[in-house]
């Protein structure tokens, strides 16, 4: 081994180093006899081949060991990169390397297309086994427990695991189509971002860097084969072989059947080098001459093919960047006196110090109040450039503000007024200028949220949630505005607290401005309505025993009640809650339409200009009971 040599490893007998030129001295390329086409596409730096027909096993092989990974979708081979071998392959299979007509958005976009195939495929499986888990669950509402008393107890156990099996089915199936969703959009994302002006420049750059590294690595072997080109055709010392090849560190085998020689002369057949060699008795001056010329020879054309390769990239990339109108720097010159963002400043504005020939200095401070110090930015790297006029613009308008550290500024927006007395939208007028929720991620969101605590059977007898087109009557009869606190005193399963204008379902942030208290005597109950986000406060606490006192529950602009109806619960229920409101508050109840509750209730209603409504005797039906029901409304 060379102890001396500072230079790579370089094998001479390595197929990468077998340009063209070669091939054909080996016995030239004979015409393809496969129906194959090789394109390039300058946008990936990468090579496909498409075939026609199955390619045989020795093709194939051939294929794969060069890089090249089959891509079913596409129905064709690609290469991660160009690389000499890699083309010369795909000359001597396809006769010639074409262009690649499609772009890089265009190949993204295709592969959006198919990630979004996997996620419609995923999401028609979730919304199956949603459904299915449905009717497991005869219709009772996702994001809450199974209910014992709303159906019986022996339906709800036997059904209990059928559901969490259907529930965790859906959520899987959910989850998939969510990753392929994500996966198509970064994929149009990736491309964009290649795309950009600046990602361009430093895509140059790197360009650049590798094009200047096969250069030295060309020069170097030019030298060395000048080195041993002197003396021409005279007989090659063994000093000077030696002198050479100890600063020439080239590697390759040596077997005995090609070089012959008899101990003491290394017996060794492995990657040797070429001082090795020579000290080593394998081979003679004249030799070792030999193999340096052949070697750098070969050098030599590998690193042009490669500086050839990376002059055309470099005049693709340019031309694209200029079509773009270039980097931010290119379309607003930084001055001295002006500002950029970038890394430096966190997000602030940083002004230029001083304009360098590809970069601009900076002040920089880590804010712990210590002095300013100075950093170069690259032009790439700048995500925004102000002129010095336009810095003086801000200024003078009002809007820039200066760091304490003197580094630069941040920019002020004009604010916004809105007016606090505006009302509340309806419900189905939030659905309209608000994106509409996503039905189907409301039902998995509730489902996940059961699948992780296990299904539940609670107890609550005599617990009938209100229909939802019930509910949202008795919102709007509530006319809510802005600010106004409400109550709901016997929340249940939350179904009054869902119809509230600006409210989204189970398991997503609560999007109003109304205070909204819920009390509900059922724990279990209580505690999913408090990890619903569906109020601001819920109290666990039977409503009869709570006050207004403002260290209870306080006053309320509005009261919005389905309250328990045995043995005439509801009209105490009632009662109570007028006493929780404020003057001019409303309240909005369902109660039975019996005898007692027409004795009691109605002329209260009557006595407060409010409206008794009799409600059709199927209004519950779907919750389990055919009681004849009233809605009240009334103001104190």
């Amino acid at each position: 081994m060379n102890a001396q040599s500072n230079h790579p490893i370089i094998d001479t007998t390595d197929p990468q180093f077998l340009g063209p030129e070669a091939g054909q001295q080996a016995g030239g390329y004979e015409e393809p006899t496969y129906d194959l086409t090789a394109t390039y596409s300058p946008d990936d730096n990468k090579l496909r081949l498409s075939s026609a027909t199955r390619l045989d096993r020795e093709v194939y092989d051939r294929v794969r060991a060069a890089g090249f990974a089959w891509a079913p979708k596409q129905d064709q081979f690609i290469a991660s990169m160009w690389t000499p071998a890699r083309a010369d392959l795909c000359i001597e299979l396809a006769g010639e390397i074409g262009d690649d007509d499609s772009s890089l958005i265009d190949r993204a976009e295709d592969r959006a297309d198919r990630f979004d195939d996997y996620r419609d495929k995923r999401t028609d499986e979730a919304e199956r086994a949603t459904a299915q888990a449905r009717r497991v669950a005869d219709g009772i509402p996702f994001g809450q427990p199974i209910l014992v008393g709303h159906h019986s107890e022996r339906h709800a156990r036997k059904d209990a695991e059928r559901i969490q099996n259907g529930m965790r089915k859906a959520v899987r199936a959910f989850d998939t189509a969510d990753y392929w969703k994500r996966r198509a959009v970064a994929a149009i994302q990736h491309a964009k971002y290649k795309e950009r002006p600046d990602v361009r420049a430093r895509r140059i750059k790197t360009i650049q860097a590798d094009k200047r590294k096969q250069e030295r690595t060309r020069a170097e072997s030019v030298g060395f084969l000048s080195q041993w080109h002197d003396g021409g055709s005279e007989p090659m010392t063994m000093e000077r072989a030696t002198a050479i090849a100890s600063q020439d560190y080239c590697s390759r085998c040596y077997p005995l059947a090609d070089y012959p020689r008899d101990p003491p002369a290394s017996q060794y057949e492995g990657h040797t080098s070429l001082w090795s060699a020579l000290t080593g008795g394998i081979v003679d001056a004249d030799q070792a001459r030999g193999l340096a010329r052949e070697m750098h020879a070969r050098v030599v054309a590998f690193s042009g093919r490669w500086i050839e390769h990376y002059d055309n990239r470099l005049a693709y990339e340019r031309a694209m960047l200029a079509d773009a109108g270039g980097t931010i720097a290119d379309k607003t010159g930084p001055e001295k006196g002006g500002a950029v963002r970038c890394w430096v400043g966190r997000g602030t504005w940083v002004y230029i110090q001083r304009v360098n020939k590809i970069s601009v200095t900076l002040l920089d401070n880590w804010g712990n109040g210590g002095a300013n110090f100075t950093r170069t930015v690259a032009f790439d790297k700048l995500a925004g450039v102000m002129t010095a006029a336009q810095v003086e613009a801000q200024r003078a308008a009002g809007l820039l503000v200066e760091l304490a550290n003197k580094t630069g500024f941040t920019l002020l927006a004009a604010p916004t007024d809105e007016s606090k007395d505006t009302p509340l939208p309806k419900p189905a007028e939030a659905g309209a200028q608000a994106v509409k929720p996503d039905e189907l991620r409301t039902d998995i969101e509730a489902m996940r949220a059961l699948v992780k605590g296990g299904v539940q059977v609670v107890s609550a007898p005599q617990l009938f949630p209100t229909p939802p087109g019930l509910a949202a009557r008795m919102v709007d009869l509530a006319s809510l505005a802005i600010g106004m606190r409400v109550l709901e005193p016997s929340a249940g399963t939350g179904r009054l607290l869902e119809a509230l204008p600006g409210i989204v379902p189970f398991g997503q942030v609560r999007q109003t401005a109304l205070q909204v208290v819920a009390v509900e005597v059922n724990s279990a109950l209580a505690a999913r309505l408090a990890c619903s986000g569906l109020a601001g406060t819920v109290r666990c606490a039977d409503f009869l025993e709570c006050s207004a006192d403002v260290e209870d529950l306080g006053l309320f602009d509005a009261v919005l009640m389905n309250p328990p109806f045995a043995q005439g619960a509801d009209i105490e229920h009632i009662t109570h809650a007028l006493t929780m409101l404020k003057p001019g508050g409303r309240l909005v109840a369902l109660c039975a339409n019996g005898p007692r509750q027409n004795a009691s209730l109605r002329p209260m209603v009557e006595a407060r200009g409010g409206e008794w409504e009799d409600l059709p005797a199927d209004t519950f039906k779907e919750e389990g009971t055919g009681v004849r029901v009233a809605l009240i409304s009334m103001q104190v």
